[in-house]
């Protein structure tokens, strides 16, 4: 009965005894797989690369400012440069712009005298001097060697020439295209470019030409309009 009882304990504690080793057993080896579990590596989030996304905030200001730029330089193009203002040029009114001769009043007579030849520029007319018929561009007025000659209208001299046929002869522009000329004059008063007063004297009968010298003294007395002759005495008051 006592070697029962005693087999029936050693039979227990051996029992527990391998109990308590399957457990240390199992244990150790729950412990080493959590240890295996903890040193597989976890898989980090890889973190999104920063330096674009910097870069692009950085370069959006200066893009806007390009632009920017861009756009006032577009600006600049496309603004046409101011006109500049045209100056305003006075014409200078000449003395001889000034002019204005009134038909309606006409010439004053240059001389005192009788017409020797009269005006003919559609006809012929006899010259004594000449012995010949011809037309005649302008009155030949009788006149004294020394007689004062006064201008027929206020006027500026335009020319002072010789020739052979009419001696010393003064042109004048008496406004409105007109131009009365004398001639055989001597001792002119007046000078090229000079402005001349109706009455005014502007030189003497001379001496008449070759042309004239049967005619005796006289005053060589032409109109012209735009440059073509017409008859003086239309004009003479």
């Amino acid at each position: 009965m006592f070697y029962k009882e005693k087999g029936f304990y050693i039979s227990l504690i051996c029992g527990i005894v391998c109990l308590v080793a399957f457990g240390a057993i199992c244990m150790n080896v729950f412990s080493d797989s959590g240890k295996d579990q903890g040193n597989i590596p976890v898989a980090q989030e890889t973190p999104m690369p920063t330096a674009p996304a910097e870069a692009a905030v950085t370069q959006e200001p200066q893009t806007e400012e390009a632009t920017t730029d861009n756009v006032k330089s577009e600006v600049k193009k496309k603004t046409p440069a101011p006109t500049p203002k045209a100056k305003t040029t006075m014409k200078k009114v000449s003395a001889e712009d000034r002019l204005h001769f009134d038909q309606e009043t006409g010439l004053l007579w240059p001389v005192e005298g009788d017409i020797l030849i009269e005006y003919s520029a559609d006809k012929v007319v006899f010259f004594p001097t000449l012995s010949q018929f011809k037309t005649n561009p302008a009155l030949i007025i009788g006149s004294k060697v020394g007689e004062d000659v006064k201008a027929s209208a206020a006027g500026i001299v335009k020319r002072i020439e010789k020739n052979d046929e009419t001696g010393t002869t003064v042109t004048m522009a008496i406004g409105d295209d007109f131009k009365v000329i004398y001639g055989q004059l001597k001792d002119v008063t007046v000078s090229k470019g000079d402005e001349v007063s109706e009455g005014q004297v502007i030189g003497k009968i001379a001496k008449p030409t070759k042309y004239y010298s049967v005619e005796g003294a006289n005053l060589y007395y032409q109109v012209k309009q735009k440059g073509e002759t017409i008859n003086p005495l239309v004009l003479l008051r």
